[in-house]
């Protein structure tokens, strides 16, 4: 538990807590209202409180791998954030309309979870520029999501997707489209031949051994390593591929390893 103590020290403006057992956030955090940061990754929270809407500077909220099911609307009112992360935690199935309300979000990182569709009040964060919703359960993208105008990086892999909509050619911006290619039966020619610099990858998914187990929340955390582990490799790869597009085409970069 965090202990009552800490209601004592409001200025704060960051709160990290990382791999702990701790399974809720009291209700004293509305005082903490210089809060910019709460980062809350890697522990046992089921739930948020509704209280957390009293945030209203808050501008990264970062509850991934925790083992939350729902988002209360009132995060909605948080009318300051920019970066929300809600990975890992493998039950959310759908985000309230009210988070709408966040036209300030750039930052959206919903994976491994189980959503059927975009959430419409994803549709209209105006500001976005990253969305990942990869490792859900997607079968379909809405034919409207090119209202995401502003969006630079989309990452779809490890969903059901079988077919790719026009409308990505009218995102001016979309520079990054990650999607796995186990279920594509189709994809628009004109997404392949688009000239507004939209890089295409797709990443044949590879089965995944699972030994079976009676203990389901073993099984649960496996899987929650597992995506810990391709996250991480996937953000190193996007690393790298802007790297070398800002890197100058007169440059040559050359790795060197030596074992001892």
């Amino acid at each position: 538990e965090l202990p009552d103590s800490l209601k004592e020290q409001i200025y704060l403006k960051e709160w990290h807590v990382y791999n702990t057992l701790i399974q809720t956030i009291p209700a004293y955090i509305a005082l903490f209202q210089d809060l910019r940061v709460l980062e809350l990754s890697k522990n046992q929270i089921n739930h948020l409180p509704a209280e957390i809407g009293c945030l209203k500077n808050l501008k990264v909220l970062n509850v991934s791998f925790n083992n939350l099911k729902s988002v209360p609307p009132e995060l909605g009112d948080c009318e300051n954030l920019e970066k929300l992360d809600l990975s890992g935690n493998m039950e959310i199935t759908e985000l309230p309309f009210e988070l709408s309300n966040l036209k300030q979000l750039t930052f959206v990182d919903v994976s491994a979870n189980k959503f059927h569709s975009i959430p419409i009040c994803v549709l209209r964060m105006s500001n976005l520029q990253w969305l990942d919703i990869s490792s859900n359960s997607l079968k379909d993208l809405p034919e409207d999501i090119d209202r995401l105008d502003e969006l630079q990086t989309l990452l779809l892999q490890k969903n059901k997707l079988t077919y790719l909509p026009r409308a990505l050619v009218n995102m001016p911006k979309l520079s990054l489209l990650v999607v796995s290619g186990d279920d594509l039966v189709e994809i628009p020619t004109a997404v392949c031949e688009s000239t507004t610099g939209l890089k295409f990858v797709s990443l044949k998914d590879s089965p995944v051994e699972r030994i079976v187990c009676e203990d389901t929340e073993e099984i649960i955390e496996n899987e929650r390593e597992r995506e810990q582990v391709e996250k991480e490799f996937m953000k190193a790869y996007i690393e790298d591929l802007r790297e070398r597009e800002s890197t100058p085409s007169y440059t040559t970069k050359v790795m060197l390893s030596l074992q001892l």
